[in-house]
């Protein structure tokens, strides 16, 4: 029986939001740094690559498209702010196409630019949006991961990896927050689920007087 007051151990709440606001910041944006041996393996244009891009349109617009090329690839994901990019990145791209790096602030001037490139990229390497089934799949297989590692760090980073293997755009960080916490409360559940078997009534009183 319960002590009076105190709450079930199936009712123990996991936080849905772990992170911080700078986290989800910086998760959602570039990494400050990449180094070169990720820069040249997923920001070299190949042939292929390069007949993506669009020909007769602005040296913005190639850089823009090819850049967005080579983060979805890198990343799983294209952060918001292109411009934040690191230098070295933009410079590499650059130097492929010849143009100059300052033409990225240029790129996406028309609303529907940016958007339409990803569609393209999208389709080139194979890559498609996350749907809520998508999520609840990777809710699953992140149980099993949550019954060996709860670290929601770590959890979250393995999503990461997951939907880049399935080639599925990463969605916003707070979705993926959500899907962890949620894989962590059902994992809670199925691990008191598996010890109720062996902690018998005596099993307790022995636990509690070690306790005590």
């Amino acid at each position: 029986q319960e002590p009076r007051g105190e709450r079930p151990p199936e009712e123990t709440t996991v936080p849905i939001g772990f992170l911080t606001d700078a986290e989800r910041e910086r998760l959602d944006g570039f990494p400050a740094q990449i180094v070169p041996g990720d820069i040249e393996t997923y920001f070299t244009l190949s042939r292929a690559d390069r007949a993506q891009i669009p020909r007769t349109t602005s040296a913005a617009n190639r850089l823009g498209f090819a850049l967005q090329l080579g983060t979805l690839r890198f990343l799983g994901f294209c952060p918001d702010d292109l411009n934040a990019a690191p230098e070295a990145v933009v410079a590499f791209v650059a130097e492929q196409l010849d143009v100059t790096p300052d033409e990225l602030v240029r790129y996406g001037r028309r609303g529907q630019t940016r958007t339409e490139h990803l569609r393209q990229i999208r389709r080139y390497l194979r890559f498609r949006k996350a749907t809520a089934s998508d999520l609840a799949l990777i809710e699953n297989w992140l149980v099993d991961r949550a019954l060996d590692h709860d670290r929601p760090t770590l959890l979250l980073r393995l999503s990461c990896e997951h939907l880049l293997g399935l080639r599925i755009e990463r969605p916003g960080i707070t979705h993926l927050e959500r899907v962890v916490a949620s894989a962590r409360r059902r994992a809670q559940r199925e691990t008191y689920r598996r010890l109720g078997a062996i902690l018998t009534r005596d099993c307790k009183v022995q636990l509690d007087s070690l306790l005590t």
